[in-house]
C-alpha cells in the first residue's frame, strides 16, 4: 500500500488535458478530482471533498468562467487562501503571468509543458 501523496484539482475546459494530467498524477501516486469548467471546480472546492485538496492546477481560459477570477475568489475565501494554485495555460506573455500572480497563483506553468518539470514543480509543493 503506497502512502497518500496528497491530492490534486485539474481545472480545464479540454477533457483530453484533464484527463491527460489526471493520469500522469495517478501514475505518480497523486490522487485527483478532475473539472472540465470552473463551475464543476466551484462546486468541488464546496464540497467536503475540498479538505484532501493540496494544490489545485487552473486553466485560464475557460468558457464559463475565467480562471484568474476563480483563482482570485480562492484567494479571497478564508477556507481556499492557503490552497496553492498553479495556473497551467498557453496565453503568453508576461501581462497574463503578472496578473496569475496579483490573482494570487504561486506557479505559471506555460502548455506546452514538460512531464517532468510539471511533476517536479508538483512534487515540491507537495512535498514528496
Amino acid at each position: 500500500m503506497t502512502a497518500n501523496k496528497g491530492c490534486v484539482l485539474v481545472v480545464d475546459d479540454d477533457p483530453e488535458i484533464v484527463n491527460f494530467l489526471g493520469t500522469l498524477l495517478e501514475l505518480e501516486g497523486i490522487t485527483t478530482q478532475l473539472a472540465t469548467s470552473a463551475a464543476q471546480a466551484e462546486r468541488i472546492l464546496a464540497s467536503p471533498a475540498a479538505r484532501e485538496i493540496k494544490l489545485v492546477l487552473l486553466d485560464i481560459a475557460m468558457p464559463d468562467r475565467n480562471g484568474l477570477d476563480l483563482c482570485r475568489a480562492m484567494h479571497e475565501d478564508p477556507r481556499l487562501r492557503e490552497l496553492p494554485v498553479f495556473v497551467v495555460s498557453a496565453r503568453p506573455g508576461r501581462d497574463v503571468i503578472e496578473r496569475a500572480r496579483e490573482a494570487g497563483a504561486k506557479q505559471f506553468i506555460r502548455k506546452p509543458f514538460e512531464n517532468a518539470e510539471l511533476l517536479a514543480l508538483i512534487r515540491d509543493q507537495l512535498g514528496i
